[in-house]
């Protein structure tokens, strides 16, 4: 299998930040050197006023300080406010370049360029999106210096190739650390996480599962053990999950990867969203030897309402479009909405909108009656 991403373990490495998120800076150093660039940077943080948290390699470690006090204003290709809202509405992953927002002719031009991105070579910028949660939104930027030139043809498939694989470990990766205290052994992780997780061997046999993953196969919600082995109910599912542990454990460390499914089950509205991450962490060392394979299943329908599912399979409804309209059927006006949602009021207005169009209502005292023939007495 030929990659752009070339034949060493850079994939591997990218996994094993889910379990152990101080790798981060080592792949971006290697990212950042794949793409010929200075430096590389990982960020997840507010959209609108970029406060957050991250890691990077290459940069100052006041370079972020000194954009948000004194540069971001003057940003000229900053997204403004209303497109950023947009797009958050209909989150795509993307990767653009800088010189798409500004030509370029125009962009060195400026004090903002000349006294910062200059300055700290970060001329030319490529960015990989990888996530977005509310207004928070994660990415990968890699920075190219004016004498490394702009971002080539070859840096977009590197960086398309990686994509994925970035996607994948960052959601991993966050799914881990929320349930990740201070000092805690990394089998007290797995076991404490809401997720169902398990750790299998390079031949696929299951070395640990979590309490969520014992209930979950307990349950016969889509997943089984026979043989030793995590198989899917159906045949088909079973084949498909069978090709993704195959590759994450395959033998040559250049051709093992990543994958993610949707697992159907029976008498149930939303999948089992199923992630295959390789890994050969020493984290995992407490639980099993050579390398591994984590296998995390998120149940959609986990905390989810009678309400919220009927709204969502009458009306094509999103969670957070459900969510929104359940909050304003409790009495609740937007701004109010927002705040209990933890949305900006822009963002929950944008939610109205789509909520308007996919129940055919004209506003919200008209979405306030059909919601109330069509969840009955349900709140009252």
């Amino acid at each position: 299998m030929n990659s752009p991403l070339g034949h060493e373990s850079f994939v591997d490495r990218i996994y094993e930040t889910a379990v152990d998120p101080d790798l981060w800076p080592g792949v971006l150093k290697s990212f950042a050197d794949m793409m010929g660039a200075a430096a590389a940077s990982l960020r997840w943080c507010d959209a609108f006023t970029g406060v957050g948290t991250g890691t990077n390699s290459g940069l100052d470690l006041g370079v972020g300080e000194l954009y948000f006090k004194h540069f971001a204003d003057c940003n000229p290709v900053r997204t403004p406010p209303e497109v950023m809202r947009r797009r958050l509405a209909n989150w795509t992953p993307r990767i653009a370049v800088g010189e798409a927002w500004m030509p370029r002719d125009a962009f060195v031009r400026t004090e903002y360029y000349n006294d910062f991105v200059h300055k700290f070579e970060l001329d030319w910028d490529l960015s990989i999106a990888l996530d977005a949660e509310g207004s928070n939104v994660g990415f990968v930027n890699v920075h190219r210096s004016e004498r490394s030139g702009a971002h080539t043809k070859d840096n977009l498939k590197l960086a398309a190739a990686a994509q994925p694989h970035l996607i994948r470990a960052f959601k991993l990766g966050r799914k881990l650390t929320a349930s990740r205290g201070l000092g805690e052994a990394m089998s007290e992780v797995i076991d404490g996480s809401p997720y169902a997780l398990f750790l299998l061997d390079a031949d696929g046999r299951v070395r640990h599962l979590n309490p969520a993953a014992e209930r979950l196969v307990a349950g016969n919600i889509g997943l089984r053990i026979i043989g030793g082995r995590l198989t899917a109910a159906s045949q088909d599912a079973a084949r498909r999950l069978h090709d993704l542990i195959g590759r994450a454990a395959a033998p040559e460390t250049g051709h093992r990867a990543g994958g993610s499914m949707a697992l159907a089950t029976p008498d149930r509205l939303l999948p089992l969203s199923v992630t295959v991450a390789p890994m050969r962490s020493p984290r995992l060392s407490l639980l099993s030897s050579g390398p591994s394979v984590l296998i995390c299943v998120t149940d959609l329908e986990a905390g989810l309402t009678l309400p919220e599912a009927r709204l969502r399979e009458l009306f094509g409804l999103t969670p957070a479009e459900s969510r929104v309209a359940l909050a304003l059927f409790e009495g609740l006006d937007p701004r109010q909405a927002a705040q209990r949602l933890d949305l900006s009021f822009y963002t929950v207005r944008a939610h109205l909108i789509r909520i308007f169009d996919k129940t055919q209502t004209s506003g919200q005292a008209d979405l306030a009656r059909l919601m109330m023939r069509t969840l009955g007495g349900w709140g009252g």
